[in-house]
């Protein structure tokens, strides 16, 4: 079976709900076999001052004292604009505002019984119900990544890649070799910089001297041989996503 994560982000200056709200979808995970991971957060400041790369949704309270949850939504679209936003509330109104920023979904504080479930089944389905992940396997399991956390792909010169991930941490161990991930992600956006990285442009901030500068600081050697080639594919790419 394969294992599916979820990323899942929480913030609302009412901590009980928070806790609250945390159970219920962690009930959801299990009733699913879905695995959950959580960062909770009880200030809007603090959530856009930490590093949510690899987080898929972010359930957001609209009604908070520091900042809005719409203000809030706002920087977060800016830098993460694939993140999916799940506005929390219990006053409807503020739902014309949530299309400024592709709001989700709303999830109503007094429905949560209700709404929840049939909100997280569509956030499953747009997140892994489409051509953006990719299935992988790592110590026996089948995983779903979201092609979006991958920042670089490493082989190791053995049937093994490590899998470097957004967010930082420690790379994930996959089965396979570097040519055939390169295959299967052919057209989706991932560059063999050389013979031992394939980069995720997502993740490029930028190509020049020879070398790939990463947005998790990491710089990667570009191949002489296919400098201009690859340096030509990456503004290509950026260029028709502006």
């Amino acid at each position: 079976m394969v294992r599916i994560v979820i990323k899942a982000a929480i913030c609302d200056n009412d901590t009980a709900f928070i806790g609250k709200l945390k159970n219920c979808i962690g009930d959801y995970f299990a009733r699913s076999d879905l695995a959950g991971e959580f960062a909770l957060f009880s200030s809007p400041v603090k959530l856009l001052e930490a590093d949510l790369s690899a987080v898929d949704v972010v359930f957001l309270d609209v009604d908070m004292p520091e900042m809005d949850g719409i203000e809030a939504a706002g920087h977060l679209r800016r830098k993460y604009p694939d993140v999916l936003l799940v506005f929390v509330t219990d006053y409807i109104e503020y739902a014309p505002a949530g299309y400024r920023v592709d709001a989700f979904r709303y999830l109503l504080k007094s429905r949560i019984s209700q709404e929840l479930d049939s909100i997280l089944d569509e956030i499953v389905d747009k997140l892994y119900i489409d051509r953006s992940t990719i299935q992988v396997k790592s110590q026996g399991d089948d995983i779903l990544l979201p092609l979006k956390n991958i920042v670089y792909i490493e082989g190791t010169g053995r049937r093994m890649v490590l899998v470097h991930l957004a967010g930082g941490g420690a790379p994930l161990e996959c089965s396979g070799k570097l040519s055939e991930l390169e295959c299967r992600l052919k057209g989706r956006g991932f560059l063999r910089l050389q013979r031992s990285f394939l980069a995720n442009i997502r993740h490029i901030r930028k190509i020049s001297s020879y070398t790939a500068y990463l947005d998790n600081g990491t710089e990667l050697r570009v191949t002489d041989k296919n400098y201009d080639q690859l340096r030509s594919s990456f503004l290509s790419w950026k260029g028709s996503r502006l």
